[in-house]
């Protein structure tokens, strides 16, 4: 279920520590007065993506050696420059900046002291599961999205909508974005939004074709396995509580998710182990016992699936 959290530090090494935790290890400098210093961070998780509204009460600088996820920020107020692969864009109230897992770091050397960022986070397992369900067959990953996008019409438009009305969602621990049937809708919106939105190149066979819908024995299985994705599962349970045959099942996902229904589920599985291996310490857990505990029996076929979606070994993410 969604939790939502806030925090205030005037603190810059506790302020740090809070981004690491949830999004990235960062280097970040206060370019303003340190005595404005206010970091204010509001965030929600919702599947594979973290949602918050980040404030630093003054000028600062940011920078991280390396991404690994998808990454895509919102100015409410204020702007942020910014810098991937060479590549210069100031994010405002009217243009997003997008960031990619296969670009390298990312340098902010100005964010405005009344920048308001509305941040989101994207697991890359969420967005290319999401792609494909959307076209029908697999892709190439990772995405290649455009480093920004407009944000005063079209698809922009309504897709900074969409995340503003989530970010309000923040602020109000009994709202309907606390519950899972709303969460599951939100995020799915979010990563079909910024698919949307933002320029890749499988955009126009996005924008051309109609999505195909899912049928009900295939939602009916995504939802079992979205649910708790370290429930031990055969396509044969699936298959049962879906209500149809195992082939039928197999033709489902293959035709309107572009993959099996035990690849969907060994997907969700490795983005639920590298979030807990983002969050644990060497002191609370090993990459075995997380492995095992999302259904990874052959370390080494793990640690070698793990690399190719993440680019860096389980170790190294549980050491960072």
């Amino acid at each position: 279920m969604p939790a939502s959290l806030s925090y205030v530090s005037k603190s810059i090494d506790e302020s740090r520590a809070l981004v690491a935790e949830y999004f990235y290890a960062i280097a970040m400098d206060v370019r303003g007065p340190t005595d404005k210093f206010a970091f204010d961070l509001d965030v929600l998780r919702l599947g594979p993506v973290t949602l918050a509204e980040i404030q630093f009460g003054t000028e600062i600088s940011v920078s991280t050696d390396r991404m690994t996820t998808y990454h895509m920020d919102l100015p409410l107020s204020g702007y942020a420059e910014t810098r991937q692969l060479g590549q210069s864009v100031i994010g405002s109230p009217e243009r997003a900046v997008v960031y990619r897992p296969d670009a390298g770091g990312i340098v902010a050397p100005r964010v405005s002291a009344d920048c308001r960022l509305l941040s989101v986070k994207i697991e890359p397992a969420g967005l290319e599961a999401e792609l494909e369900s959307l076209l029908g067959h697999p892709v190439r990953s990772p995405v290649r999205l455009s480093r920004s996008f407009d944000l005063t019409t079209g698809a922009g438009r309504s897709l900074a909508r969409l995340v503003r009305l989530a970010g309000a969602e923040l602020h109000d621990d009994s709202g309907l974005v606390n519950h899972p049937l709303i969460a599951g809708r939100l995020w799915h919106g979010i990563l079909t939004g910024l698919l949307l939105a933002a320029d890749h190149p499988y955009r126009d066979e996005l924008a051309h074709e109609a999505p195909p819908s899912r049928p009900r024995h295939v939602k009916r299985a995504i939802d079992v396995m979205e649910a708790d994705p370290g429930r031990p599962v055969t396509v044969h349970d699936l298959a049962r509580i879906a209500g149809v045959g195992v082939r039928a099942l197999q033709e489902g996902f293959h035709r309107h998710v572009g993959v099996s229904p035990m690849a969907y589920l060994r997907r969700l599985r490795l983005a639920r182990a590298h979030e807990e291996l983002r969050h644990a310490s060497r002191g609370e857990a090993t990459v075995a016992s997380v492995a095992s505990r999302w259904g990874f029996v052959h370390l080494g076929r793990f640690a070698a699936t793990y690399r190719r979606a993440y680019g860096v070994s389980p170790g190294e993410t549980l050491d960072r």
